[in-house]
């Protein structure tokens, strides 16, 4: 058979007659994607990767069973699996076993569900939540009483897909915290949920967790603002944070980089995520821009003329918008996007009990046990012996999928491993109520001292912390009271309420401490995302002035989202590095951290476009040893690939170095014009001219001092 597979089929007609008439056995055994790399000896029939028509037939003829083929791990190949065969695409990231795992419980029935998820983004004060109200019909006297949103708000499957109507129409808008419990027939139903992002940038932290690919976006401009305008301090404080001095231009960039660097294709055969943009008021004598075409043109010229983002500008997905004028328009574009096949997916029978279960639990329980849905899973396997292992494998894998869809928070870390938050807003709502926007902070009594550290330097206080917990608790509490007769009849006396803040304490912040969102101490903790304090200049002083330090190792990205650092800081913390102190006070900074390892300090700072590493000795005199500063490198890419969005074929960050040190400073250098990656240092030459300043401002480098402490590939 191997001779007649790999001699015979010469033409791609031959192995287009082959894919389709050969037994699915033998397709299995012999053919392999385009890049495979076969082992010595091994046998296989290579599938040209062009035309993808190729690929789409060797999908349809394994079906299921490619999932558990060797050509799963050519993640190129990943979309077009789950276009054909309508499986999440999150399932074919999972290992060798847990795929098997899924075919079994697929070959045991399926569901199909049809969920379309879009996400409300832009600065504060566009508009964003008011546009969603029109969308659902709101009267003009609810949408006057709108308010700016706090953080996130998930509105769950508000909206009915129909295909007959081509329409979407909103379901009945539940109040408070009571829901309409949530029936089996429901999964069936096609269904849209909107994500409201809240445009303050104190809360943007959390906001970078919920991007995902699953997802379409809505980009909101407002139109009565120019986009070299700095943003109005009464919508948004951005005084100290990284945001100061920001435009409404800058944001608008932020948002299109922070969509394609989440959720931009893997590769070109992937679909790019539709964006569309929405300007808001778009009233004569309001608006900044003379027609449509001017909107865009200016939004484009937002971005440099090599960039790639303008491609997400398109035409027929921009609308102005007026208050006193329909939205038929967009609301015809988002059913267009809405009902597209994209959105269908294929789920084992067994898993759709859960999305019923978190639908009628999360409102009475936000947090629940493993062994709390091990209990209420239903066995339809065949096997007499199940093993309690391979029935916590399953319900693990059941998890994992939910987690991914962003249904459920899990992770099978310690600490975390038993717990599952089935109430996704609910997580949300506390650390939004944790770094509140000065705006929103009203009627928490706290002491003007505790205050003022925490948005000054990120230094959480835990009784700080319980008393602003313990205030929304006594909101709900009241608003439970109010509601008590409802209460009793769907869950029971509201004295025995499980959906407390305070009661929820350690695992809520070991969930933040795992998103990066904070790092977790006896005492206080520390919230990144709040620290506007600046270095001070004896610090940089005592750094410049160390003779025995490395050269600043620099980490490029085409885009950096600013939260990462604060992602690797909290991992750092978590490590055990210790972080210095200068006056009793801990040295980390708006933009830059130290700590103490291996007996080293360790600088951590961040730019605009770079994360930069630099260790020096404390004691003067003493030499630094290569081993120890690579195990510090080592260890710093580990968290920023643990952070990252795998792009995949490709580095995502680029390592180099500043082609000439500036005598100002010495860590969170500007690199614009000045960065040389490693790959352009030759290390069998210890000075070269700088290859960036060959003719005008012509210098040297010396390569042995920029690369003696670190590991480069060369």
């Amino acid at each position: 058979m191997y001779a007649f597979v790999t001699e015979c089929l010469v033409k791609d007609s031959d192995l287009e007659f082959f894919l389709t008439t050969a037994s699915r056995d033998v397709i299995y055994e012999y053919c392999r994607h385009w890049d495979y790399k076969r082992d010595e000896g091994e046998r296989c029939l290579y599938i040209p990767d062009w035309p993808g028509e190729m690929y789409d037939l060797f999908i349809d003829k394994l079906q299921l069973d490619i999932i558990t083929h060797c050509t799963m791990s050519d993640r190129w190949i990943h979309y077009r699996i789950s276009k054909c065969l309508e499986v999440p695409t999150e399932v074919l990231k999972w290992d060798q076993k847990a795929r098997e795992r899924y075919v079994e419980y697929a070959r045991r029935g399926t569901q199909t569900v049809h969920h379309a998820r879009g996400m409300i983004v832009g600065c504060a004060g566009a508009g964003k939540t008011t546009l969603l109200k029109r969308l659902l019909g709101c009267s003009e006297e609810e949408i006057k009483k709108v308010k700016s949103t706090e953080g996130l708000e998930v509105h769950e499957e508000i909206f009915d897909i129909c295909n007959e109507t081509k329409s979407f129409k909103a379901r009945s808008i539940n109040k408070g915290d009571l829901y309409e419990e949530r029936s089996a027939t429901h999964m069936d139903s096609k269904t849209l949920t909107f994500f409201d992002f809240g445009g303050q940038c104190a809360y943007y932290a959390c906001h970078q967790i919920y991007l995902t690919k699953r997802a379409f976006y809505v980009v909101v401009v407002d139109a009565s603002k120019r986009l070299d305008q700095k943003v109005d301090k009464e919508v948004c404080d951005q005084d100290g944070s990284v945001f100061s001095e920001w435009t409404y231009g800058d944001y608008f960039v932020f948002w299109i980089k922070s969509i394609h660097t989440y959720c931009g294709p893997d590769n070109e055969n992937d679909a790019k995520p539709v964006v569309l943009i929405v300007a808001t008021h778009w009233e004569e004598g309001n608006k900044q821009f003379k027609d449509k075409d001017v909107l865009m043109e200016s939004l484009r010229l937002q971005f440099p003329k090599s960039s790639y983002l303008p491609q997400y500008i398109i035409k027929d997905n921009c609308f102005c918008t007026q208050l006193s004028v329909s939205l038929e328009d967009l609301e015809r574009r988002l059913f267009d996007i809405a009902s597209q096949q994209q959105w269908k997916e294929t789920i084992p029978k067994e898993w759709s009990f859960f999305e019923i279960e978190i639908s009628q639990t999360k409102h009475s329980k936000r947090i629940i046990k493993i062994s709390d849905i091990l209990t209420k899973t239903p066995n339809n396997s065949s096997e007499l012996n199940r093993s309690a292992t391979r029935e916590l494998d399953e319900n693990k894998d059941m998890l994992r999928y939910f987690h991914d869809a962003g249904k459920v928070l899990h992770f099978e870390e310690k600490g975390l491993t038993e717990s599952v938050i089935i109430d996704v807003q609910w997580f949300v709502d506390s650390f939004k109520h944790i770094i509140t926007d000065k705006l929103h902070f009203e009627g928490i009594p706290v002491t003007g001292k505790d205050w003022e550290e925490y948005y000054k330097t990120g230094n959480l206080k835990n009784e700080l912390l319980i008393e602003i917990w313990k205030h929304k608790d006594r909101e709900l509490f009241e608003r439970l009271k109010k509601e008590n007769k409802i209460y009793e009849i769907r869950y029971g006396s509201f004295k025995r309420d499980e959906r407390y803040l305070e009661h929820h304490e350690k695992s809520l912040l070991n969930f933040m401490q795992r998103l990066g969102l904070l790092a977790v101490g006896e005492k206080s903790h520390y919230v990144p995302c709040m620290n506007r304090k600046e270095m001070e200049a004896s610090i940089t002083d005592l750094i410049q002035s160390s003779e025995s330090k490395t050269s600043v190792l620099i980490y490029q990205f085409p885009f950096l989202p600013f939260f990462l650092f604060y992602r690797l800081i909290v991992a750092c913390v978590q490590d055990g590095w210790m972080v210095l102190e200068t006056d009793g006070t801990s040295s980390l900074y708006r933009n830059v951290a130290l700590f103490s390892v291996l007996d080293y300090h360790v600088i951590l700072s961040v730019t605009e476009e770079s994360i930069q590493l630099q260790v020096f000795h404390p004691n003067e005199g003493c030499i630094l040893e290569r081993h120890k500063t690579e195990r510090i490198q080592e260890k710093v890419e580990n968290i920023l690939n643990d952070c990252a969005l795998k792009r995949l074929r490709q580095p995502w960050f680029v390592k180099g170095f500043r082609c000439r040190m500036d005598n100002t400073k010495a860590i969170a250098m500007d690199i614009t014009d000045h960065f040389l990656s490693q790959d352009r240092i030759s290390k069998d030459v210890e000075k070269i001219i700088c290859p960036l300043h060959s003719l005008i401002d012509k210098h040297y480098i010396n390569t042995n001092e920029l690369t003696r402490y670190w590991k480069l590939e060369m």
